[in-house]
């Protein structure tokens, strides 16, 4: 594959960046009076944890959206919301790294609570009927090229 790792994969690469520094400095103390390592370490690994805190954002308001389509088909906003679905889907989608994968998927469950919670009160209704944990595979939501409509059908209460 073409390219260096941060240009491939940049958050792995933060991650191996920031385990790098941490062995130097273990190894080489002296470096100390000259880099402030400690700090470094943590803005380098922070690069990397705001790209995932990116792909969970736009996750999370995919799914207030969906959300809204669902509980409030007929709404003057149903139009806006639908658009605003396939942009943060595929903003999502195009952010995402399959290395990604071991932070982003153990957290869908909090992400689509904290998206139904939101929902709930934009809605000004209860949701609670609703699933406690995410109904969505991480795959399903990152597929962009994929129809809104079963998504939104998933979450629509029976009449």
């Amino acid at each position: 594959m073409d390219g260096s790792l941060h240009d491939r994969d940049f958050y792995t690469w933060t991650r191996e960046q920031a385990a790098a520094l941490r062995r130097l400095a273990e190894t080489h103390a002296n470096l100390a009076a000259e880099l402030d390592l400690p700090n470094l370490i943590e803005e380098v690994a922070g690069l990397g944890s705001e790209q995932v805190h990116r792909v969970e954002s736009n996750l999370r308001r995919l799914l207030q959206h969906l959300l809204y389509l669902a509980m409030a088909p007929e709404a003057r906003s149903a139009r806006h919301w639908r658009g605003e679905c396939i942009v943060f889907r595929a903003t999502a989608s195009r952010r995402y790294l399959p290395s990604m994968r071991q932070e982003v998927e153990p957290r869908l469950d909090k992400t689509w609570r904290l998206a139904r919670r939101a929902a709930a009160a934009k809605l000004g209704r209860d949701l609670d009927h609703l699933p406690a944990t995410c109904p969505f595979t991480l795959d399903t939501l990152l597929d962009d090229e994929g129809p809104l409509e079963p998504l939104i059908a998933r979450l629509t209460p029976d009449p």
